[in-house]
């Protein structure tokens, strides 16, 4: 950190402040809060420090797993001064009021979210919509937008119907993703793959930008192993440790590598699998974990403060993404794997077409293995010091090229324009 700003981020210079800064409004149908830290936080907070004004819209879509006992209510809560990810950031964070009983809280929800947008472009009038959320808030947000002549543009970082749990409700957020992808002024594609996606619905190619996902490579660096933070997992100075860090979905391929971790203690017994986050398959990976005997070796953390990440990467061995090969999974590049390179950790990773356009492979930094191979290159891995600080040395010079101040650049001159 430096006197400019969090992590050296200068602000950028320019005679006249309206040809620079930006008046930026984010709509989201997730939980700006308390949702793991990724780019729906880190974009906007990078942007804030850049100098431009950042309000966001966001949904409450936690409330049923927190167990909040938050009451009912239609109103808008604001919250101001809001950062995530950095502490220098600041964001105002509107929270549309809902009905929070199951099913009606996403219909209620979806009405205050359009009605709260309607009424924050009448009222501030935006230089510009950045749309993350299509479902719940898509349509509404870019009706409100066409109202009131403000340009809207789309973040596509996954393929949303394939997140529907629903299977009666696939079919029409189909016809609203068509919808969305052909209104917004254009569309920000994550990988070439979601481009691809969003072409086939017959967008033109002039109206797709292709913008990766990225890294703060002044927070998330090389550094020493921090034996006191691991000590407070009982986790000894000599004790191998593996890595897995993010939401703990259902498809994240961890519960294979917890099943079959007993092979990996065969030539490590002190190994230790550490998951940091939390989600819908947390407590059955714990029991997973007993039913085979590994539990005091497989570690949950819960949730850890994003500025504490980099220190935790820095202390392990080895980081892991086991995700399946799945409709969600194959076209995503996990903003996980660019904090473990740029720390200079080597990666084991299961090939996910989406990564595999950014990350090739060893060259990289990044081991790939399929899940059924997956536990044996573990091994493989950890017996070879050598070849872990190779890895570790390509990770860290590959993550310099996705750089979160550059990707939050580049989209701050797409917004201008």
């Amino acid at each position: 950190m430096d006197e400019t700003g969090v992590c050296g981020i200068d602000r950028p210079k320019c005679e006249v402040d309206a040809e620079c800064y930006v008046n930026i409004l984010v709509v989201h149908e997730v939980n700006y809060l308390s949702k793991i830290v990724y780019e729906f936080q880190i974009l906007p907070e990078i942007l804030s420090i850049l100098g431009h004004k950042i309000t966001v819209i966001d949904y409450d879509d936690t409330w049923q797993s927190e167990r909040k006992v938050e009451r009912s209510t239609l109103r808008t809560r604001i919250h101001r001064n809001v950062n995530r990810a950095y502490p220098e950031a600041s964001v105002t964070v509107r929270r549309p009021g809902m009905i929070r009983l199951p099913l009606i809280s996403r219909l209620s929800g979806a009405l205050t979210a359009g009605a709260d947008t309607f009424r924050f472009l009448r009222r501030e009038r935006p230089d510009i919509v950045l749309l993350y959320g299509l479902p719940t808030v898509g349509a509404q947000a870019i009706a409100a937008a066409r109202c009131f002549r403000v340009p809207i543009v789309f973040r596509a970082i996954d393929v949303t119907h394939q997140l529907v749990p629903y299977a009666p409700l696939v079919a029409v957020t189909k016809v609203l993703e068509k919808f969305v992808f052909n209104s917004v002024d254009f569309n920000i594609a994550l990988t070439p793959h979601l481009r691809n996606y969003i072409r086939s619905y017959g967008v033109p190619e002039e109206h797709i930008r292709l913008l990766p996902s990225g890294v703060d490579t002044r927070l998330f660096c090389p550094g020493p192993r921090n034996n006191p933070l691991l000590a407070g997992w009982n986790i000894g100075v000599d004790d191998p440790v593996i890595l897995f860090m993010g939401t703990i979905y259902k498809f994240s391929g961890l519960d294979r590598v917890v099943r079959e971790f007993p092979r990996v203690l065969v030539r490590y017994p002190a190994a230790k699998l550490l998951i940091v986050g939390k989600g819908e398959d947390e407590d059955r990976l714990k029991a997973l974990a007993r039913d085979n005997g590994v539990a005091p070796n497989v570690l949950f953390t819960g949730l850890l403060p994003y500025n504490a990440l980099p220190d935790l990467i820095r202390s392990v061995d080895i980081c892991i993404n086991p995700f399946e090969l799945n409709g969600v999974t194959k076209d995503i590049l996990p903003t996980k794997l660019f904090q473990y390179m740029a720390c200079g950790k080597p990666v084991l990773a299961t090939p996910l077409p989406g990564t595999l356009t950014f990350l090739e492979g060893e060259d990289d930094g990044v081991v790939y293995a399929s899940l059924d191979d997956f536990n044996a290159r573990l091994v493989d891995l950890l017996s070879d010091r050598d070849h872990q600080l190779r890895l570790g040395g390509k990770a860290h010079l590959a993550a310099q090229r996705y750089d979160w101040v550059e990707i939050a650049k580049t989209l701050a001159t797409w917004l201008r324009e």
